[in-house]
């Protein structure tokens, strides 16, 4: 099968070597059923669950490089940050006492990484972060929590956007149960749904108490399987690539061996093709085929175990 490249790809494929594994090497959304059909409900959950004071939300449960994180910032590049003075609608309760004081900036989704010494402190201090606003280490509870419900408000935070939630596993039972409580305390005082997103042990995480795991439906980035729409992964990661001979990895047994030495996760498989590509530059072959899959050096996550030597560690 012949891939036709973009036509921004074809415009560097004069360029030096350097300048063509830059680019190969940039990051790019690739649009897929399952990951159109998450952003549609995140969209729902972004313009209809504000304001109400229970909204089912989202768990977004995937493996570890299978695209969770880029699927949470495409939603966010959707709705980037504001300035309430230019192009925003401020909140009413606002005073103009408020822009003596701070810039307007308005904050519509605001994305965090769960902490990894789960603490309903160490998770206010992560999102004051976040939101650039200053706070004592010293803080108490009461101040830290105060001061997240104050800034969500203000800057005007419609969904909260929490990663990696398995991490609160980390903590015991108690402190499980205690941040879980406190995000959901924090959704319904401010009406502001709270998208949580983590590998599988994260649908464990939820499962704190019922009032919690009644919030969330779960939906699942599943690994990739040999179907069409795999196919067109391969061939929207190809066209993407500036090189100078035509790629020929879009077969059954080569697709399908590519399939299995990523165990079916988009990153793995977008990364390895990329990887590839770039031998293909460097040693002047200009194409990827299965020779450049198997020579180009990439370790896929399920053989870095398998192929190091912890001996010589």
């Amino acid at each position: 099968m012949n891939i036709e490249l973009t036509e921004e790809t074809k415009k560097i494929l004069d360029s030096s070597d350097e300048e063509r594994i830059k680019y190969i090497n940039e990051e790019y959304w690739i649009d897929y059923p399952i990951a159109q059909n998450i952003l549609e409900k995140m969209e729902d959950i972004y313009n209809f669950g504000y304001g109400k004071t229970r909204y089912i939300s989202i768990l977004l449960v995937g493996g570890s490089n299978n695209g969770k994180t880029s699927l949470l910032k495409q939603f966010l590049e959707k709705h980037p940050p504001y300035d309430y003075n230019i192009d925003g609608e401020q909140p009413d309760w606002i005073t103009d006492d408020f822009f003596d004081k701070y810039t307007g900036i308005g904050r519509p989704v605001l994305y965090v990484i769960s902490p990894t010494e789960p603490s309903e402190s160490r998770l206010y201090s992560i999102i004051l972060e976040q939101l650039n606003i200053p706070y004592k280490t010293r803080d108490s509870l009461d101040v830290k929590a105060k001061l997240v419900e104050y800034y969500l408000k203000a800057l005007n935070v419609r969904v909260l956007i929490i990663d990696e939630i398995h991490n609160i596993l980390n903590g015991s039972p108690a402190r499980q149960k205690q941040i879980m409580s406190a995000i959901r305390d924090l959704s319904s005082k401010l009406t502001m749904p709270v998208i949580l997103a983590g590998v599988k042990e994260a649908l464990r995480a939820v499962n704190t108490e019922d009032q919690i795991s009644s919030r969330y439906r779960p939906e699942y980035l599943t690994k990739w399987k040999m179907d069409k729409d795999y196919i067109s992964l391969l061939a929207t990661t190809i066209s993407k690539l500036p090189l100078k001979k035509q790629s020929t990895i879009i077969n059954k047994d080569d697709a399908q061996e590519i399939l299995e030495l990523c165990n079916g996760y988009i990153g793995e498989i977008v990364n390895l093709i990329k990887a590839a590509a770039v031998y293909a530059i460097k040693t002047g072959s200009e194409r990827v085929t299965i020779n450049e899959i198997k020579e180009c050096g990439f370790n896929t996550l399920q053989n870095i175990h398998k192929t190091m030597n912890l001996k010589d560690i």
